[in-house]
């Protein structure tokens, strides 16, 4: 076996911050902790942002173009999925790759309808409540609710696979996604990803906090 790193620390830290958020979300609706829960999904809204413009101009396992497949390379992919062996794939394999669009859409979309919330007692408006009625924002209020619930079930079968992978097909994933190496057959021919300075994660970071800055502060005032 030879050992590759296949993660960037941005992938890596934007995985497990976005796991704690999403928890962290959670609970803070459960128990009507809505000033946390506003700051939690702020921090998810700059997750999302951050992630989606690094899936164009980060690392090569980290952009949209390295795990972007058709159809019929995900029927293909899905195949041999049977097979108890690792796939010894660098990165997001097609069928991973859709769980990841489906994780951020789905995040995009329960974020976009929590900032136009209007609350029953107007006490926990979305910061963007102001430009629509009050009907449309019950409507987000029911969508952000409705998205949760297909956000759970992706979650879910994320887990599921994760575990499936690393007990069934010997694939230590979880692993992977904590030190960024991954060991693979010596006999493997494989091209080692291009991994972008930090530095680059850093400033990219930076512009999501100020989209988000603006969307949430300065929008409002318009």
């Amino acid at each position: 076996m030879h050992a590759m790193k296949i993660w960037d620390l941005p992938v890596r830290l934007f995985h497990w911050s976005l796991l704690v958020l999403v928890i962290t979300s959670w609970i803070s609706a459960e128990i009507g902790n809505f000033t946390v829960h506003f700051y939690s999904g702020y921090a998810i809204f700059t997750l999302v942002v951050f992630r989606v413009m690094w899936g164009l101009i980060g690392s090569d396992t980290a952009r949209f173009s390295s795990f972007l497949a058709g159809p019929g390379a995900v029927l293909a992919y899905a195949k041999n999925l049977g097979r108890r062996k690792p796939s010894n794939w660098v990165g997001h394999n097609p069928v991973g790759g859709l769980s990841v669009f489906a994780l951020l859409g789905l995040l995009a979309a329960q974020v976009t309808a929590g900032l136009f919330i209007i609350d029953v007692d107007f006490i926990n408006d979305g910061p963007l409540s102001k430009f629509v009625s009050y009907d449309q924002g019950r409507l987000a209020a029911e969508l952000h609710e409705f998205f949760f619930g297909f956000l759970q079930a992706v979650v879910a079968l994320h887990i599921a696979a994760v575990l499936f992978y690393r007990f069934y097909k010997g694939e230590p994933l979880i692993e992977a996604m904590v030190t960024g190496w991954r060991n693979f057959p010596q006999d493997t021919v494989l091209n080692p990803p291009t991994l972008s300075p930090n530095r680059r994660a850093l400033a990219v970071f930076a512009l999501a906090v100020l989209i988000v800055w603006l969307v949430i502060t300065q929008l409002p005032k318009l």
